[in-house]
C-alpha cells in the first residue's frame, strides 16, 4: 500500500484534513511513519492496529510519543477500542469476511458516536485478491466464514491454484470468483447494504487501491482530486512508476538467477573436488593394502 502514498494517499489526507486516523495492518511501518509525520505536524492522532508488532514497526513508533496509540490485536476485536476515525487505511486480512465486517463495524461505530463514517482507503482491490480470498490465519475463522483453501500459488487468468504462481506461502482460496470471495467483492457487498450512500473508486494497479467515500465526507474539491487520479498526466506518471517497478523486479530476478547459477557452479566444483579427493583416498587405501601385503610376505619369508 505504501506505493500509493505520494501521489494518492497523501493528497487525499491533505484535502480531507483528518483529526482521527486509523491504520489496520501496519506490518513494517512504511505508511505508519508517514502518517505519524502528518500527525506530528497537525496534532492529529493515529491508532495503529496489528496483531504483530514487527521490529521495524516498533523502531518507527519509538521515534514518536504522543502522536499514536498502538493496539496489538486483530481488527475485528480492536476497532472498537479506538475512537471513530475520519480516515482509515485497511490493509489487514485480505478476504471477503474480514473487509466486509471491518466496514460494517466502522460505520456502526460512527453511527453510535453521531459522526460521519470514515473515508476508507483499502488495499488489494485488484488481482490477485479482488475476487479471491486469502487468510493469514485461516483456522481462526469458522468454516462458514472462509472458503476452501490451499498453500498454492495464484496465476493471472487462472481460477485454480497452482504449484507455480505467487504467494504460495499463503492460504489462498482454491478458486477465484463467485459469491463472498475476495476483497473487492466484500466491499461491493457492503456498499449494496450501506446507509448512508457511499461511492467507490478503484485504482487498478499496485494490487489495487479502493477509495470509499461516504456522502458525508464528500466535497467538490475531494471529488475533483480523486477524478484527477485517472486523468492523462496522472496515468502517465503511474505508468512510469509501474515500468520502474517492473524493471526492478526483472533486475532482482536476474540477480537471483545469477546467484543461483554461481551457487550451482560452486556446488558442481565442490562435488568434482570431493570425487577427486575420494579417488585419492581410495588410491592411498589400495597402496596401503599393497604395502601391508608385501610386509606380511617378507615376514613369512624370514620365518
Amino acid at each position: 500500500m505504501h506505493q500509493f502514498w505520494l501521489r494518492f494517499i497523501l493528497p487525499i489526507i491533505l484535502q480531507l484534513a483528518p483529526r482521527q486516523i486509523m491504520e489496520v495492518g501496519a506490518e513494517f511501518g512504511w505508511n505508519t511513519r508517514r502518517l505519524l509525520d502528518y500527525c506530528r505536524e497537525t496534532g492529529a492522532k493515529l491508532h495503529v492496529i496489528d496483531p504483530v508488532l514487527h521490529p521495524d514497526l516498533a523502531a518507527t513508533l519509538a521515534d514518536f510519543s504522543e502522536e499514536y496509540v498502538f493496539i496489538q490485536g486483530k481488527s475485528l476485536q480492536s476497532i472498537a477500542a479506538a475512537p471513530p476515525p475520519d480516515l482509515v487505511l485497511l490493509d489487514g486480512d485480505h478476504n471477503w469476511y474480514t473487509i466486509n465486517a471491518e466496514l460494517h463495524l466502522l460505520y456502526r461505530r460512527a453511527a453510535e458516536a453521531g459522526v460521519a463514517p470514515p473515508l476508507a482507503l483499502m488495499h488489494d482491490c485488484a488481482w490477485p485478491y479482488a475476487r479471491r480470498d486469502m487468510y493469514y490465519d485461516p483456522e481462526s475463522l469458522e468454516g462458514s466464514k472462509r472458503r476452501p483453501y490451499a498453500y498454492l500459488g495464484c496465476v493471472p487468468g487462472r481460477s485454480q491454484l497452482s504449484e507455480e504462481g505467487i504467494n504460495r506461502h499463503l492460504a489462498n482460496a482454491l478458486h477465484e470468483g463467485g459469491p463472498r470471495n475476495g476483497v473487492l467483492t466484500g466491499i461491493e457487498d457492503f456498499i449494496a447494504q450501506a446507509q448512508p450512500r457511499v461511492t467507490l473508486h478503484v485504482l487498478p494497479f499496485f494490487n489495487g487501491l479502493g477509495i470509499l467515500v461516504p456522502d458525508a465526507r464528500s466535497t467538490p474539491e475531494l471529488e475533483a482530486l480523486i477524478a484527477s487520479f485517472t486523468q492523462r498526466e496522472s496515468l502517465l506518471q503511474t505508468a512510469t512508476e509501474l515500468e520502474e517497478s517492473h524493471m526492478r523486479a526483472l533486475v532482482e530476478n536476474a540477480e537471483l538467477a545469477s546467484r543461483f547459477t554461481r551457487r550451482t557452479d560452486a556446488l558442481i566444483r565442490a562435488r568434482k573436488l570431493l570425487a577427486q579427493r575420494a579417488e585419492e583416498i581410495a588410491q592411498l587405501q589400495r597402496e596401503q593394502e599393497r604395502l601391508r601385503a608385501e610386509l606380511e610376505q617378507a615376514k613369512a619369508e624370514q620365518e
